[in-house]
């Protein structure tokens, strides 16, 4: 069933959604919707809602037939991930959302290979902000993955979250799940490794050192292996 990300609208039964424009294009010209054909709708906040699509001259519209609420993972998520190439981002955030990942905040490390300042940096948060609610659509979530960017990774502020672990090849192997966790978060050096600055730096706001697994993840691997990691030892009910 197709969807499409219609926010600020209270979703109602009965009622009538007019689709944005960008989401009427892609029902009637790449989806070729007729109709009476079923879509889902969803509002990056954890609400959807399912019906009918209808087409006029200008505008289409989906009615409402019944609608929910989905409860995001109770294990919060954040990804402190340092910028690295494009392309490689897109993937990062891309597969950080299908993972469940609460958010992702971009940080510029001391040995990233790409620098975003002014237009360039607002063109990059909203392109992966549009990979966001793309990935939402394929992965049936209904509740954003919050990017942010973070200018300095002094910055970073870990109140309010239970655990968090740099990755670095040289640490710990394996930690047990011995209690259940709220939040964690796991920071995750580019190409060329976090800097021992930044370790140090890290380490002085009460991450710890961990490493998953026998082998030297790429930093685009990193976090998608830490996400399901978490997941794994501590998104139990």
């Amino acid at each position: 069933m197709p969807r499409f990300y219609v926010p600020d609208i209270a979703y109602k039964v009965g009622e009538e959604v007019v689709l944005p424009p960008e989401a009427i294009h892609h029902a009637m010209r790449v989806l070729r919707m007729r109709e009476d054909d079923e879509a889902e709708l969803f509002d990056g906040n954890g609400k959807s809602a399912k019906g009918t699509i209808h087409f006029a001259k200008d505008f289409a519209s989906v009615k409402i037939l019944e609608t929910a609420f989905t409860q995001e993972n109770s294990l919060k998520i954040v990804l402190l991930q340092s910028l690295v190439s494009n392309e490689k981002m897109d993937w990062i955030v891309e597969k950080a959302c299908e993972l469940g990942v609460t958010e992702l905040i971009v940080f510029p490390a001391d040995r990233s290979e790409v620098k975003l300042i002014g237009d360039k940096l607002l063109k990059r948060i909203e392109r992966w902000n549009k990979i966001v609610v793309s990935a939402c659509k394929q992965c049936k979530r209904s509740a954003l993955l919050k990017v942010s960017w973070l200018p300095s990774l002094q910055d970073f502020n870990p109140e309010g979250i239970q655990k968090n672990f740099i990755m670095i090849p040289q640490a710990t192997l394996s930690e047990k799940a011995e209690e259940k966790i709220e939040s964690v978060s796991f920071a995750i050096g580019p190409e060329g490794g976090l800097s021992q600055r930044e370790i140090q730096l890290l380490m002085e706001k009460g991450f710890e050192p961990k490493q998953l697994g026998q082998f030297v993840f790429r930093t685009e691997t990193a976090g998608i292996v830490a996400a399901s990691y978490a997941h794994t030892l501590w998104d139990w009910n």
